[in-house]
């Protein structure tokens, strides 16, 4: 029996209508959807998007995948999650695991991908390529990312205050991805810069509780969802936003 083929499809920050034509027409061929949770109790958002986008059912594995920091549990969340891949690869199935955004950027299906690969080298892998959050933001709040020779840096919004501080001063523009949760952190840090009034915040883009804002000030003493972004251009932009 030949091994099926795993795949890895991002599918976009939300919005059903921005799954890719590629990512509908192997999401209607797959046997089995591996779908990503940070805790059992917790409903996939990568899959709301995709049954709202095909109306067909799947066999669907859910993989436990917490958001820890400790190393060691969550790469025994991957390797159990890799096993669980593997073996209905090798019952001929092809696996289709699916996330948010794009599967190459900060997406655990690069770390799965790795671990399949080790339990079975003849495994092969497929990616398609989803809209990323940093795309569709830019484009909700129609701010550019970047012009001209202008620098793009993208940091997770987890990284130590130090390390936005030095990436704010030596790039034009930044997007700090999942803010939502760092908020204290990041007003801290723009308002060092005196940056406050050059940034745009986007929060759960796609999804009809979504919203942004350009007053910066607004968010302060909030609680904010992972799923946003702050986007920061030292230069400004041009238009109105609101």
């Amino acid at each position: 029996m030949s091994l099926g083929v795993f795949w890895g499809i991002g599918v976009g920050p939300g919005d059903p209508e921005l799954l890719t034509i590629k990512a509908r027409r192997v999401l209607e061929q797959v046997d089995v959807l591996c779908i990503p949770k940070s805790r059992q109790e917790r409903e996939s958002l990568a899959l709301s998007i995709v049954s709202g986008a095909l109306k067909r059912e799947w066999k669907v594995i859910e993989l436990l995948l917490p958001m820890t920091r400790d190393q060691e549990e969550l790469e025994r969340h991957q390797v159990n999650a890799a096993q669980k891949i593997n073996s209905e690869l090798a019952s001929g199935k092809d696996v289709a695991f699916i996330t948010l955004g794009d599967p190459t950027l900060y997406s655990t299906f690069t770390y799965l991908m790795k671990f399949v690969r080790e339990i079975d080298p003849d495994v092969k892998v497929e990616i398609i390529p989803g809209v990323s959050a940093i795309n569709g933001v830019s484009a909700w709040m129609q701010i550019p990312l970047a012009e001209g020779d202008e620098k793009l840096a993208v940091v997770p919004g987890i990284q130590p205050k130090e390390e936005l501080d030095k990436v704010l001063k030596n790039f034009e523009n930044v997007i700090i991805l999942k803010a939502g949760k760092q908020l204290e952190k990041v007003l801290s840090v723009l308002d060092e810069n005196n940056l406050s009034d050059k940034a745009a915040f986007a929060c759960r883009y796609g999804f009809e509780d979504g919203f942004y804002t350009t007053d910066i000030n607004a968010l302060r003493g909030t609680k904010q969802d992972y799923l946003s972004a702050m986007l920061v251009k030292r230069n400004g932009w041009d238009g109105e936003h609101k």
